[in-house]
C-alpha cells in the first residue's frame, strides 16, 4: 500500500466520525423538505446544542426549520437561539447560530443516526499552521436524495482534505485572520492512484459543517486520527478558490457567556463587539 493510500483510508476515517456529527438542517415542503445546508450537534453535560452557521440559523426561519431526529425522521427545531442573523438577507462575516435544545426536543434527537461532539474535540484559540492538514465533510445540498411522500433523507457527503491559505490572501480578500480561517477549495483533484485529473463534486450548501484541524497523523483513538473543530464553514468562493470558516471561538465564548456552559477555555473574543447579535427566547 502507498503512503497516499493510506492517507486516504485515514482522512475517510476521520471523515467517517465527522459525518455522524453534521446533521442537515432543512425547512418543509410537504410531503417531504428542502435542505438548506449543515450544522454540528454538541453536548455539554445535560444540555445539547446545534451550532450552525447564521444565515442558516436566523431569527425569522426558526420556527420552520427542520434536523435529523429518532428514526430518520424530520423534527422542527425546538429551543434558545443565539444568531448574528435576523433572517437569510442580513450581511456580516461574523456569521454563526447556537441553538441549546429545548428539554422536549431532546428525546427526540438522541436516538437517532446522528451523534455529539464532546467539548475535548473543540479547539479554542487555534494557531494556523501553514503546512497543517485540515479536513472538511459535510452534505451539500446537490447531495441529498429525497424519499417521496416522507420526511426522511438519503444525504451523499463529500469529503474535502485542505490547506489554509497564506495571511497575504486575507487582507485582499477583506476577512481576519484573527477571527476567519481560510482554507483552499480545491475542485480538480487526482484521485489516489492515478495522476489523470478529474472534477470533484460541487460543494454547494456545505455552510454550517465543521473545519477540523488534525495535528498529528499517528495520533490516533482507535485507529482513527485524533481531529479538532477549529471553525464553521460560512462561505464559499469557489470562483476564487477558497473556502471561509468563522472561528469556534465565537461559538465557545457564546456557550460561555451566554448559556453559562463554562466548560471551553476563553478566548479573546468579546461577543459586546457584535452589534447584531439576537437572542430570542425558548419555545417550548
Amino acid at each position: 500500500m502507498t503512503d497516499e493510500e493510506k492517507l486516504d483510508i485515514l482522512v475517510q476515517g476521520v471523515a467517517n466520525e465527522i459525518l455522524l456529527v453534521t446533521p442537515i438542517i432543512g425547512k418543509p415542503n410537504l410531503p417531504s423538505f428542502t435542505p438548506l445546508g449543515c450544522g454540528l450537534n454538541l453536548k455539554i453535560n445535560n444540555n445539547y446544542y446545534l451550532i450552525s452557521a447564521g444565515h442558516l440559523l436566523n431569527n425569522l426561519d426558526r420556527p420552520d426549520l427542520l434536523v435529523p431526529g429518532n428514526d430518520s425522521e424530520m423534527v422542527l427545531l425546538n429551543g434558545k437561539l443565539v444568531t448574528t442573523f435576523e433572517d437569510s438577507s442580513s450581511k456580516t462575516n461574523i456569521d454563526y447560530a447556537v441553538l441549546r435544545y429545548s428539554q422536549r426536543q431532546i428525546e427526540h434527537i438522541v436516538q437517532g443516526e446522528f451523534t455529539f461532539i464532546k467539548p475535548n474535540q473543540v479547539k479554542v484559540n487555534h494557531q494556523v499552521e501553514q503546512n497543517g492538514h485540515y479536513v472538511i465533510a459535510g452534505y451539500p445540498v446537490s447531495g441529498v436524495n429525497k424519499i417521496k411522500g416522507k420526511s426522511e433523507f438519503r444525504p451523499r457527503s463529500v469529503t474535502c482534505l485542505t490547506y489554509p491559505l497564506k495571511e497575504n490572501k486575507y487582507n485582499i480578500n477583506k476577512f481576519d485572520p484573527n477571527k476567519h480561517i481560510l482554507v483552499k477549495y480545491q475542485r480538480k483533484i487526482a484521485p489516489v492512484g492515478t495522476r489523470q485529473k478529474q472534477i470533484t463534486k460541487e460543494i454547494r450548501g456545505i455552510s454550517g459543517s465543521g473545519l477540523w484541524f488534525i495535528p498529528n497523523w499517528n495520533d490516533r483513538y482507535k485507529y482513527i486520527p485524533k481531529y479538532y473543530l477549529v471553525g464553521i464553514l460560512i462561505e464559499n468562493f469557489k470562483d476564487k478558490g477558497f473556502l471561509v470558516a468563522l472561528r469556534i471561538d465565537y461559538i465557545t465564548e457564546t456557550i460561555y457567556q451566554l448559556f453559562k456552559d463554562k466548560v471551553f477555555p476563553r478566548s479573546k473574543f468579546n461577543l459586546d463587539d457584535i452589534p447584531n447579535i439576537i437572542i430570542t427566547s425558548d419555545i417550548k
